[in-house]
């Protein structure tokens, strides 16, 4: 009599799995037999735990999210197994320590197959209604399936899931981007202020329009440095938020790679490779951000340049032209100089680190 036969027979006064069958070991195939359906093969030496007990549902799902795919530990009834499709085997933990596989559910006959994970592939599951089932079963399941690769926690994490990241924060990047607007206007209004104080209280003596211009500029002023901090503080909060999110996937990353990774890999790479991601981070929430609200800026003020002089903001334009082209000239080199100082920075860093453990 095979596990899941013993485990059912258990209602008629059999014992659970034949004589010198290990209920651990049960559970354990079941798990492992599982994981293999998603293409994954669960090592027996991950599973830490004293030797002689038995593991927890919840060190079982640790040892099977530590081989890299989802698990949950999960208190199922009845009609719950009749919603499974079928696509993968669900883990239901027995009463008597051992498991079983279920691998379909057959709603319209009120029933479920089982297959037993001690058993040979080629065995047929056997199938077990609801009464037998609650007999030797009171709910305990594990789920588990590959990690989905459209979730945004198990995206590659690339520079494409960074700006991702930096959108999240959409709705205070829009009121910074409404602050730059209004000081972009803030920034184009001294100088036309000036511009008529010439025009009119120089030319005609118009004392009443300077007051009114010098209370513009003041009030003017007072509004461009509030407004300016309070973007600045926005920005800070921004890095804050994402600075602390970056920690928290970064680290969790770190944790769930193999342990292979860590003996092919020396420490100081990692701990380099960890340190230039917050590099990227700054780099797009403060100089990509400060160059975009710059743009926004130049986009309120060059309408206005060609307004006063065409040809001084044509001058203007032109210069920019041609800065742009040289940067983009020295990309190429300064990518392949920047490489090797990468290279360099790894090494030094991994035997600093080596040599300090």
């Amino acid at each position: 009599m095979n596990a899941i036969d013993g485990s059912v027979a258990g209602i008629e006064g059999t014992s659970a799995g034949p004589a010198g069958t290990d209920p651990v070991e049960i559970r354990l195939k079941a798990l492992i037999a599982a994981a293999r359906h998603h293409g994954v093969d669960l090592d027996r030496e991950e599973l830490r735990v004293p030797p002689g007990t038995a593991p927890s549902p919840a060190q079982l799902v640790e040892w099977v999210r530590g081989a890299g795919l989802w698990a949950r530990g999960v208190h199922l009834r009845w009609r719950n197994l009749m919603k499974t499709d079928g696509s993968a085997p669900v883990v239901l933990l027995f009463d008597d320590g051992t498991a079983g596989l279920l691998v379909q559910a057959d709603p319209s006959r009120n029933i479920v197959w089982l297959k037993d994970p001690s058993s040979q592939r080629e065995d047929p599951p056997v199938p077990v209604d609801e009464l037998r089932l609650a007999q030797v079963w009171s709910g305990e399941t594990i789920l588990l399936r590959a990690l989905r690769a459209g979730s945004e926690e198990n995206a590659p994490f690339n520079l494409g899931w960074l700006v991702r990241l930096v959108l999240l924060e959409r709705r205070t990047l829009l009121d910074i981007f409404i602050a730059s607007v209004t000081l972009s206007f803030l920034t184009v209004l001294p100088p036309l202020v000036v511009m008529v104080v010439i025009n009119n209280v120089v030319v005609h003596h118009s004392f009443s329009t300077l007051s009114m211009t010098a209370m513009i500029i003041g009030v003017a002023l007072i509004y461009e440095t509030f407004l300016g901090f309070s973007r600045r503080q926005m920005m800070l909060y921004v890095g804050a938020r994402i600075d602390a999110k970056l920690n928290l996937h970064a680290f969790k990353r770190l944790l769930g790679l193999p342990l292979d990774f860590f003996e092919r890999s020396q420490a100081g790479e990692v701990t380099y490779r960890i340190a230039q991601i917050y590099k990227i981070r700054e780099f797009l929430t403060g100089r990509v951000l400060t160059t975009l609200l710059d743009l926004v800026t130049l986009l309120v003020l060059l309408p206005i340049l060609f307004y006063i002089s065409a040809t001084l903001s044509w001058l203007v334009v032109i210069s920019a032209g041609l800065m742009a082209i040289i940067i983009v000239a020295f990309l190429p080199p300064l990518r392949a100089v920047f490489k090797k100082l990468t290279e360099a920075e790894q090494q030094k860093n991994s035997i600093l680190i080596e040599t300090v453990h």
